[in-house]
């Protein structure tokens, strides 16, 4: 039998609901003729590559800030996806209804399919988890096109150039299907408008962010100890773990709210001072901004109108390095123009006045064994800074390891595995520099 008369015979069973889907791919495979369905490699269309987004593809990242979401709406890949839908079908008006498996090609991305997808997948429990509803996302889309923070063309319809479409002109207009299930923008139903519209990727990006967190999140809190300053969310972990007496699950907002409440409250009254950067400098932060703020607070979902907030927002980030905190993973002060100040840090005298917790026992501040990386990661910079770092990781690892052992016996030991999972990437990093 030929190749092609194998395959249709493979279709017609699996449209009868002899085979589902799924088997008629693995017969496929068996007899060499490659999978039934298909889609592009995950190489192919990359989202991150693309100067500009159509609406579809900025409200999937809207909605999920994940760049395959984004290139599952994009029109191109979606062409080349062909899966196996579970249909019901009859031949003829009157004939008898049969149930099977039918070999499609995807719908082509539309704001409205976007919508019901969403919906579908909220009720059925699939696929990732949303910020937002598609309502949402799209109306804070519109609001930033309309206010000009980001910049669209289209079509125009009346004269069939793509030109920049007017901020002005998103106050009217609407999304609206048109023929051949490609969105259009209109001024009502009816009305003029744009169609093919792009919107470019980089300030979407920017303004509704994604954080990669690392694999691991260390465990120790930072004491406010000698002098100098320490990262906001640190000071606030201190307050809400008293010191690292007491362990909480991070995701639970109750324990959380009230430390925050309190030290914005010190700040706010000049009882602490704060600095943070603004544009390339590092300044004071006017304590009055603080005032009655409203808190985004560590692994919190952003809420919509906090996005969209025209008043500063404290937005609150768990500190993990240095490295996470110098590329943006800090505190901030933002509206939705941007951050006005990031790497909010406050004076660590302050933090031990009004919150001493002298007596705290050496704890993790976080779910987990306690760790003394707070203690070897210093060791280690300070052997960099004088020229004695081992010439190999693990000839530091072993030798911070003993040190731990000689200098501070009653902290807890952490193995020597632990400690150069935890020095690996810094230690490359001082190698590099000296």
């Amino acid at each position: 039998m030929e190749p092609q008369d194998q395959r249709e015979q493979l279709f017609e069973r699996a449209k009868v609901g002899e085979i589902t889907g799924e088997e008629a791919d693995a017969e496929a495979i068996r007899l060499g003729l490659g999978s039934l369905s298909s889609q592009p490699g995950p190489d192919a269309y990359r989202p991150e590559g693309m100067a500009y987004w159509t609406i579809p593809m900025v409200l999937a990242w809207i909605v999920y800030l994940d760049f395959e979401e984004v290139r599952d709406w994009y029109g191109p890949y979606r062409a080349e996806c062909w899966h196996w839908i579970h249909r019901q079908w009859r031949v003829g008006l009157d004939g008898p209804v049969h149930t099977g498996w039918l070999l499609e090609e995807r719908l082509p991305p539309t704001l409205s399919l976007f919508s019901t997808s969403l919906a579908f997948d909220k009720v059925e429990g699939e696929g990732p988890l949303p910020t937002m509803s598609a309502r949402e996302a799209r109306e804070s889309l519109w609001i930033m096109l309309r206010d000009g923070f980001l910049k669209a063309s289209g079509i125009d319809m009346g004269t069939g150039r793509r030109v920049e479409i007017p901020s002005l002109d998103w106050h009217e207009l609407v999304p609206v299907q048109g023929r051949g299930e490609v969105d259009e923008v209109r001024r009502g139903l009816l009305g003029d408008g744009y169609r093919e519209v792009l919107i470019p990727s980089a300030p979407v990006r920017r303004h509704w962010r994604r954080v990669e967190k690392p694999r691991l999140i260390p465990t120790e809190t930072m004491a406010p100890v000698g002098h100098g300053y320490m990262p906001l969310y640190c000071a606030a972990q201190w307050i809400a773990t008293a010191g690292g007496r007491r362990d909480f699950d991070p995701d639970d907002l109750e324990q959380w709210r009230p430390a925050y409440r309190d030290l914005v409250a010190a700040i706010s009254s000049d009882a602490i001072r704060i600095v943070g950067v603004t544009g390339s400098e590092t300044k004071p932060v006017p304590a009055h901004l603080f005032a009655g703020i409203r808190v985004k607070h560590p692994y919190e979902d952003m809420a919509l109108d906090l996005i969209l907030s025209n008043e500063l927002v404290l937005v609150s980030l768990p500190y993990i390095d240095e490295e996470h905190w110098l590329g943006g993973f800090s505190d901030a002060l933002t509206d939705r123009r941007g951050d006005h100040w990031s790497r909010l840090m406050v004076e660590k005298s302050g933090v031990r006045t009004l919150w001493p917790f002298d007596d705290a026992p050496p704890r993790s501040g976080a779910p987990g064994r306690p760790t003394s990386a707070h203690l070897f990661v210093p060791e280690m910079e300070r052997r960099a800074a004088h020229g004695e770092l081992s010439s190999t990781l693990a000839g530091e690892t072993r030798y911070l390891s003993q040190w731990l052992k000689d200098q501070h016996p009653d902290m807890p030991q952490a193995l020597p595995g632990s400690i150069e999972e935890v020095i690996r990437a810094r230690y490359w990093k001082l190698r590099g520099r000296n």
